[in-house]
């Protein structure tokens, strides 16, 4: 939502009401009733774009879809969630009610259009990704350190344990280099091993500079969206090592970036690689910069989801 602000993608005049801000459900509710009076007091022309992530989202957001239709504006939903094509087939009636008050539909991958598909929504549905500044001043990435940076929350789902397993196989090896891992501990701590270090989770605004000190980016999730960890590492020119799960396939440029699901030895030999041979770092870091810019650059989105707004 910051990059969407900071550069006014899709309108020049835009206002940004949140629904969400933890687990307190009387802020929460406030919130909500905030936004509510924003689309009461919007005018005929507004276009009401909300963002579904998981769970609690439809609860609270839906509402604001129903009364947004009720007023005669055009509605549009991103949905976000990693869960979303499980979560639609488990509850195809709640997700289908919420949906079918969307003129247009917005997915970060193709796997959630095709769950959206499933529910027979009859408006406009299109994979647009999420938006992301490109780090010109990045190095590249044969001139930096040999680190492998890890950064989201610590937990199963992300695969961390498979990465403990891969950065042992790594030591083994006799692997020259240290492993990060950033953020907040959930369903699974670390064990204690040589140049792993488990890091306080940061504010947004400073995973850049840990990029930019870091040689590759490793995710090796068990489920996904469209991780922006990944996309923060295309743009500055940083290959990754992930599973291809929900939209992450789609981020890669490059086959040897993508290794099979709680693989720990493919993890370990795609790991090994970036980090040993600085020069295919850059070159692959350098292709994945030039994929970022293409696709995912602010001016790209910038003009596609004017074009959508346009359409309905």
């Amino acid at each position: 939502m910051r990059t969407i602000t900071d550069f006014n993608i899709g309108a020049d005049k835009m206002t940004v009401r949140p629904t969400w801000n933890g687990p307190g459900h009387l802020l929460n509710c406030q919130l909500v009733r905030r936004a509510a009076g924003s689309i009461l007091r919007a005018d005929c022309d507004t276009v009401i774009h909300l963002h579904l992530s998981n769970g609690g989202a439809y609860v609270r957001d839906g509402p604001l879809a129903a009364l947004a239709r009720a007023r005669g504006l055009r509605v549009v939903i991103s949905i976000h969630g990693f869960d979303f094509p499980s979560f639609s087939e488990a509850h195809p009636q709640l997700v289908g009610a919420i949906v079918s008050r969307a003129h247009g539909i917005l997915c970060l991958s193709a796997e959630a259009e095709r769950a959206v598909h499933g529910l027979n929504f009859r408006g406009a549905v299109q994979t647009l990704p999420n938006p992301v500044t490109i780090d010109e001043h990045s190095l590249p990435a044969s001139a930096t350190e040999p680190i492998v940076l890890f950064a989201g929350t610590i937990g199963l789902r992300k695969g961390v344990d498979v990465l403990v397993e891969a950065w042992r196989l790594l030591l083994d090896r006799g692997i020259d280099a240290h492993c990060r891992l950033v953020g907040p501990i959930d369903d699974y701590r670390p064990p204690t091993l040589d140049r792993m270090s488990v890091e306080r989770p940061v504010d947004p605004r400073a995973i850049r500079p840990l990029i930019r000190r870091s040689r590759v980016v490793t995710l090796p999730s068990r489920a996904e969206g469209m991780p922006m960890i990944l996309t923060e590492a295309l743009a500055a020119a940083r290959p990754f090592v992930a599973t291809p799960v929900g939209g992450t396939a789609e981020l890669a440029p490059c086959q040897a970036m993508l290794v099979p699901v709680e693989d720990a030895n493919a993890l370990a030999d795609a790991i090994e690689h970036f980090l040993t041979d600085p020069a295919s770092a850059g070159r692959v870091g350098a292709r994945c910069r030039d994929f970022c810019r293409e696709t995912r650059g602010p001016a790209v989105i910038d003009a596609a989801l004017r074009e959508f707004y346009d359409a309905l």
